[in-house]
């Protein structure tokens, strides 16, 4: 698994980071494919383009 992090910011201004984890392409049996995306203290994000959501919908980020 490989990661990145980039900056975003929430509607109020104040900066976030947001980490990117990724699979390893050649792990066929570890299930899920797709990228999984997380705040810097370990909250988990949802996607839409260019906007993530906390799963309890609490903060929004845009990058």
């Amino acid at each position: 698994m490989s990661f990145r992090q980039f900056p975003a910011t929430d509607s109020n201004g104040e900066s976030h980071i947001i980490i990117e984890f990724i699979p390893e392409q050649g792990n066929k049996g570890a299930g899920d494919t797709a990228p999984r995306y997380e705040l810097d203290d370990g909250r988990h994000l949802q996607r839409n383009a260019r906007e993530f959501t906390t799963l309890d919908g609490q903060l929004r980020l845009r990058i």
